[in-house]
């Protein structure tokens, strides 16, 4: 698959998409939840499923992004916050026009992501193939977005049907504190 899609317009999307559909109060993003995870727990299981991984500044971030190319052109991988604790990470995947993901390693980069974050990895990626079923019975042309709470992540998937290839994000956050 060639590269045809821009990461910076990537990250901006997703970062756009965090803003504009997180909860009312979690606009401060210095004060963004921790999700319990490092960069390196993640690397190590994303090259589980096909090789390197390596995590590089994204050029022109002034948040200290950062951002790894999977092996193989099968997507994107963008995080954010402290190496030992990050606060967002935002996995990239293209999708094909009948909204499958696209490559063979695909739907095991989807599961190794998710598997950092809650016990049934199961669910919430059968949860992501009914978003993108949904998302392509949408009008075309337009950006698709659902978010789902499990255990205490909130998972934010989006299709986005205007980038060559189609491309689907999943974003992951820390979900708010319960208030007693």
């Amino acid at each position: 698959m060639k590269e045809r899609f821009n990461r910076t317009s990537l990250f901006s999307l997703s970062l756009a998409l965090l803003i504009f559909c997180s909860p009312a109060h979690a606009a401060d993003f210095s004060a963004a939840r921790r999700l319990g995870v490092s960069q390196e727990t993640l690397r190590k299981g994303l090259e589980k499923v096909g090789g390197l991984v390596t995590f590089a500044p994204r050029a022109g971030s002034t948040q200290g992004t950062q951002e790894a190319r999977l092996p193989d052109n099968a997507g994107l991988v963008q995080v954010s916050g402290a190496n030992e604790n990050l606060t967002v990470v935002v996995l990239w995947l293209p999708v094909d026009d009948k909204g499958n993901l696209i490559g063979t390693k695909a739907r095991v980069y989807l599961e190794a992501v998710v598997a950092n974050f809650v016990r049934e990895r199961e669910q919430i990626v059968l949860w992501v193939d009914q978003v993108l079923t949904r998302a392509l019975a949408e009008a075309r042309g337009s950006l698709y977005l659902e978010s789902q709470l499990a255990e205490k992540y909130q998972f934010k998937v989006a299709y986005v049907s205007t980038l060559s290839p189609p491309m689907m994000s999943m974003t992951v956050t820390a979900a708010e504190d319960e208030q007693p």
